[in-house]
């Protein structure tokens, strides 16, 4: 067995004794060395005489695919290499596996100074670069010339150690692995190159919106390759994950024109996907003062953008607003009812909102399907009138991300109703949605060209309020006429109306019409 595969082998061996729930929590995702090798491949030409850091290095795969690397290339190196590892035991594995490899690389000339520390390196780092009482900060900070790594991810609480001590350094992060970003990109030498392993959730959401800003001004983006299997690289991980390969860059100098964008089903097929130049304006596209990073993977992809960042229209610009369905299940559990009386008014879960149209009561439902109206009850429950509701999550296997329904007032009998919190609701700030917004609206969100522009700008299972304020609309009087005619004929295919008016008005480029993308 070589050595990428034996040090992922032995890594899997010490979580396979660890049980599912251990693993998450701690963001334990080994590398499989298809992705590995991969992910090397990323750090460009490796020199005679460099440095690498892996700050997370797990089972020690990343680092075993760089000196294979070498080996192959027969590049005749000095390379300091500096390893973090929190968890003991697999630290145990790392220092074990990169001895090892350290001995094989010697035979073929090459010499590797190896240091793998047992320890927190958010914390190191931090205190590296904070000054003490008997010390001074330090005024050239440790830098790598190649920094390689899969972080943990996981989401972090505002009191965190790792918050706490890296606020001052790079700022706040809501999750774990954009705070190993944010160091790498202050630990890279002038030249430095990195390569990281990461969720696409940082690409768009408020969250992750500082974070964005500061990596785009700091780096030039050399590559994003998106593995389009939420399943396939890593067991139980719901959405997608890049590779984005990055380089140090003066701030005051200018992105560079392209962006290489490549893509992959799972890492078996890594190998053999070919980069495009993509323009860095369709990558790093800005609306509405915030920052987002897409991924067109294909030409047909880039018509899209093109066309959708050339509409002006928003929920926001047509007075509408989204929110999320005030009822948590768990928090309202006193006031469900499973059957309908004279003092219970409709409870909508996401699983009644079907493409197009909203089902309400669902007899194979089970869950209570009813909200009893009390004075208690009362702030959870909206007046009935027109609604576009939206699934707020996707599974892995449903063709599309985006499912909307039309709720009418016309079709309620109560005056009152309650939207469970994973739905999301359309509605106007001020008086309701017509009967043609509101068909027009769900049709759209339920159309191909709309969910592959979400998949385009959203790798996440979760469609946000955020996102969808910020995706663009089409002319609104084109959004009723679509509305019109679906609620005259509510069995014509949604794709071919919406595709119909779209290029009619030149709002699409004709040759989309076959598009069906999922």
């Amino acid at each position: 067995m070589d050595i990428v595969s034996e040090s992922f082998a032995a890594g899997q061996r010490v979580l396979e004794r660890r049980s599912s729930a251990a693993r998450k929590l701690h963001g334990q995702f080994l590398t499989p060395p298809l992705v590995a090798r991969f992910l090397a491949d990323q750090l460009g030409a490796l020199p005679e005489s460099f440095s690498i850091l892996d700050p997370a290095a797990g089972s020690g795969t990343l680092l075993c695919a760089v000196i294979e690397r070498l080996i192959n290339e027969n590049v005749q190196a000095r390379v300091r290499i500096e390893a973090f590892e929190i968890d003991p035991a697999l630290y145990e594995v790392t220092v074990s596996t990169l001895e090892r490899a350290r001995l094989g690389a010697a035979k073929r000339g090459i010499d590797l100074d190896v240091h793998v520390h047992c320890g927190d390196y958010v914390l190191a780092e931090a205190e590296r670069r904070q000054p003490t009482l008997f010390t001074s900060p330090d005024d050239t900070p440790l830098c790598y010339d190649r920094i390689i790594a899969n972080p943990p991810y996981f989401k972090l609480n505002s009191d965190d150690p790792r918050v706490t001590a890296t606020r001052p350094l790079v700022g706040a992060h809501t999750n774990i692995y954009t705070l190993f970003m944010a160091l790498a990109v202050d630990s890279l030498a002038p030249s430095g190159k990195s390569a990281f392993l990461v969720p696409r959730s940082f690409c768009s959401g408020a969250y992750f919106a500082h974070f964005r800003e500061e990596l785009a001004r700091r780096t030039t983006i050399d590559l994003l390759h998106l593995f389009e299997s939420r399943g396939d690289n890593f067991d139980e991980v719901l959405q997608e994950n890049v590779i984005i390969a990055f380089s140090q860059r003066d701030p005051d100098l200018p992105q560079a024109a392209h962006i290489a964008i490549s893509s992959s089903q799972n890492g078996t097929d890594s190998a053999s996907a070919e980069a495009q130049p993509v323009a860095t304006s369709l990558v790093l596209h800005r609306r509405d003062r915030a920052l987002f990073y897409r991924l067109p993977t294909d030409p047909d992809d880039e018509l899209i953008l093109r066309a959708f960042d050339a509409w002006t229209g928003s929920l926001q610009r047509y007075g509408m607003e989204v929110s999320t369905g005030r009822v948590v299940a768990f928090r309202a559990e006193n006031h469900l009812e499973q059957f309908a009386d004279e003092n219970t008014v409709p409870l909508l879960w996401m699983q009644h909102v079907r493409s197009g149209a909203v089902r309400h009561p669902l007899p194979d439902l089970r869950k209570p399907q009813w909200i009893r109206r009390t004075p208690d009850s009362a702030v959870l429950l909206v007046p009935a009138s027109n609604y576009v509701l939206l699934r707020r999550f996707s599974a892995k296997e449903e063709a599309r991300r985006l499912v909307a329904g039309a709720f009418l007032r016309a079709d309620q009998s109560s005056e009152m109703v309650g939207f469970e919190n994973h739905l999301n609701v359309i509605h106007r700030r001020q008086g309701a949605l017509s009967d043609d917004e509101a068909h027009g609206l769900a049709a759209l969100y339920n159309s191909a060209p709309f969910d592959r522009y979400f998949r385009i700008t959203n790798g996440n299972t979760q469609v946000n309020a955020a996102e969808l304020r910020a995706m663009p609309l089409p002319p609104l009087d084109v959004i009723r006429a679509i509305g019109a005619v679906y609620q005259a004929n509510p069995l014509v295919p949604v794709d071919h109306l919406v595709l119909e008016h779209l290029t009619a008005d030149d709002l699409l480029p004709a040759d989309l019409l076959l598009i069906e993308k999922n």
